[in-house]
């Protein structure tokens, strides 16, 4: 029983070709996937110096030279805080600066603490705001000052830094990507609907008893081959090639065709409720109509032809 399933399933299953396109198809969607770009910078406008921006709302990246950085004065959030910087010029500003940038000023840090070390510079860049009120008030409380000792000394400005924009990790070709995927859905499908066939037709061939015979007569020296070998059929059986189809003839119910302009299309209806079609070449019309013929001498009561009438009459077959 077994190796007359694996026999009949050898010919009219879905073959080692469409898993072999349905892998391609996956492999291109994945390498239109892998191919995008990583997490980068994104470019943006280059900043100009602090002094040279005073509307707050501009959407302009500034840059500060320091020199020196106070320790933390009040938080901005858990991980940033504002600070004094001290700029090349020997000016003094209101910066918020994240912990983490912070640990790339130790030089700095270590000249704000001590003024006879050696400055070195480092640039921070980021956007301009006005200070906010309570952020001030930590200041005055801070340094003694008065609301004008402090615009004097300070302005109304602050300095907080911007991190760097990155994009994230995006698809490098979407169309060839959705494009992939879709062909890759629709084999997948086409794989799961000839499956289905097969089990079906194997499925009724065991019912009736015939899977035995079938095997034999699908490898017998009678049995006729046509359309190159795309369908066999002999005295009591019709096959056709990795189209899902395996019958009686008297479970061939319904057969209709299709012009395309380089092929032809015969869609074979069998009493299981499946279809199975089978393509023959422009060159092989008279095959086709030879195989017609031939389906009408093995079952007279075959229907031929497609329309509403002989679609409800197979349906209705199939039920019964």
């Amino acid at each position: 029983m077994m190796e007359a399933k694996r026999t009949i399933r050898s010919y009219i299953g879905p073959g080692v070709f469409g898993w072999v396109v349905l892998g391609l198809f996956l492999l291109g969607a994945l390498l239109c996937a892998l191919t995008g770009r990583g997490e980068r910078e994104v470019a943006r406008p280059a900043p100009v110096a602090y002094d040279q921006v005073e509307d707050p709302g501009e959407e302009q990246d500034v840059f500060l030279d320091v020199i020196a950085i106070s320790e933390a004065i009040c938080p901005f959030s858990d991980s940033r805080f504002y600070y004094v910087a001290e700029d090349d010029g020997h000016q003094f500003h209101v910066v918020c600066l994240s912990e983490d940038e912070l640990a790339g000023l130790e030089n700095q840090r270590a000249y704000w603490n001590n003024s006879g070390t050696e400055p070195t510079f480092s640039r921070l860049v980021g956007r301009k705001y006005p200070i906010p009120d309570e952020v001030k008030q930590s200041f005055l409380s801070v340094f003694a000052m008065e609301g004008a000792a402090f615009d004097a000394f300070f302005g109304d400005r602050c300095l907080i830094t911007q991190p760097a924009v990155t994009a994230r990790k995006a698809i490098g070709h979407p169309v060839g990507f959705a494009l992939f995927l879709l062909l890759a859905l629709l084999t997948a499908v086409c794989q799961v609907l000839r499956l289905s066939a097969v089990w079906a037709a194997l499925t009724r061939l065991e019912e009736q008893d015939a899977l035995a015979s079938a095997a034999a007569e699908l490898l017998g020296d009678d049995v006729r081959q046509m359309n190159a070998d795309r369908l066999r059929f002999g005295g009591n059986f019709l096959f056709g090639w990795h189209a899902g189809l395996a019958a009686v003839w008297k479970d061939v119910l319904w057969c209709y065709g299709r012009q395309f302009p380089l092929f032809s299309l015969l869609m074979i209806c069998t009493a299981d409720g499946k279809r199975h079609p089978v393509f023959f070449p422009q060159q092989e019309e008279k095959a086709l109509k030879e195989f017609t013929a031939a389906i009408s001498a093995h079952n007279g009561s075959v229907l031929m032809g497609e329309s509403a009438a002989n679609r409800a009459a197979w349906e209705r077959a199939c039920r019964s």
